[in-house]
C-alpha cells in the first residue's frame, strides 16, 4: 500500500481492517512516522496508526536512506492483528543501491 506524504491523516477505512476478522497482514510505504518502529520523530499519522488494533512488526530498523539529507526512518511498515503477529518474523535486508531498503517477512505457522 502507498499513501503519499502530500495527502494528511492515514483513512480510517484503512485503520479499521483491524476489525475484520480475517487474518491480515498490510505492507506498505504509508509515510507514518513514529519512535516505536525505528523513526527519529512522530508525526500525526504515526500516532494515530499508533493507537489502532494493528500490531507493528517492524523491529526498529530503518527501511529509507535519503542520500541527500543523509537520514535514515522507517518508512515502510508491516502491520498485522495480533492473532497472526506470532507467526511473523521481520527483517530488513542490505543495500542494493536503492534508497529503500528490501523488506523480508516470514510467516511460519506453528
Amino acid at each position: 500500500m502507498y499513501h503519499p506524504p502530500n495527502q494528511g491523516y492515514l483513512p480510517d477505512s484503512f485503520l479499521d481492517l483491524a476489525a475484520a476478522s480475517v487474518p491480515s497482514l498490510f505492507i506498505g510505504d504509508l509515510n507514518v512516522k513514529h519512535t516505536i518502529w525505528g523513526c527519529s520523530a512522530n508525526n500525526s499519522r504515526g500516532c494515530t496508526a499508533d493507537n489502532r488494533a494493528l500490531l507493528f512488526l517492524n523491529e526498529g530498523f530503518p527501511t529509507y536512506h535519503s542520500f541527500r539529507y543523509n537520514t535514515a526512518e522507517a518508512l515502510d511498515i508491516a502491520l498485522t492483528r495480533a492473532d497472526v503477529f506470532p507467526f511473523c518474523h521481520w527483517s530488513v535486508l542490505g543495500n542494493i543501491g536503492s534508497d529503500y531498503l528490501f523488506i523480508k517477512i516470514e510467516l511460519k505457522k506453528s
